[in-house]
């Protein structure tokens, strides 16, 4: 009886194994037949008068391979961006439930957006400079070169400047400052918003 019941099992077991293994073939022979029947004529027929003997077929059959290992590239690709965006709004929703880190979140993505916007950023650079007296520093976003007729009347080569406030960037003060008073950062705009919403604290 237990041996009857392990056979049967087995028996189950490679039926389980081979079945995928077999449907997979078979599935793969009637795709490559039907590309074959669909795509090797009219290649065979465009390279031909370029090469000569039995090598068109095999040329043909080469081209196809390739059309087939792009068409299954193409195919990840796409499935890949799809997984990486759920699984971006999936640490998204992860991020928005965590206290403090939610409201840096969500505001530095509402400043993006405020502000990057889709296309080009209206910010070139972050900057550090002296502000509002000397020995206390102040971050700040270079929106432009100073204006023409300001740096005429101030005799000085001046940037624009636009100072947010903690912890909503969204408002803040319009600053021209000389150039030679600016200390640029390395950091990108975005981690600027981020230092600036989190008080400092990321």
């Amino acid at each position: 009886m237990k041996l009857t019941t392990r056979t049967r099992n087995d028996f189950i077991t490679g039926i389980a194994i081979i079945l995928p293994i077999t449907i997979t073939v078979m599935v793969l022979d009637l795709i490559l037949k039907g590309l074959n029947r669909t795509l090797l004529e009219p290649i065979v027929q465009g390279v031909a008068p370029f090469i000569k003997g039995p090598y068109v077929t095999i040329l043909a059959k080469v081209i196809i391979l390739l059309v087939i290992i792009l068409a299954v590239t193409l195919i990840g690709s796409a499935a890949r961006v799809l997984f990486l965006r759920r699984l971006f709004s999936f640490w998204e929703r992860i991020l928005l439930k965590v206290p403090m880190v939610n409201k840096i979140y969500k505001g530095t993505k509402q400043m993006s957006r405020a502000f990057l916007g889709e296309g080009k950023s209206m910010f070139k650079r972050v900057a550090l400079i002296e502000y509002p007296r000397k020995g206390i520093y102040s971050i700040a976003f270079v929106t432009a070169d100073g204006k023409k007729e300001l740096v005429d009347k101030a005799g000085r080569d001046l940037v624009s400047l636009f100072l947010p406030t903690t912890p909503n960037p969204t408002s803040g003060i319009y600053i021209t400052v000389p150039r030679e008073d600016i200390k640029y950062l390395d950091m990108t705009i975005e981690d600027g918003f981020k230092l600036i919403i989190s008080g400092g604290a990321v």
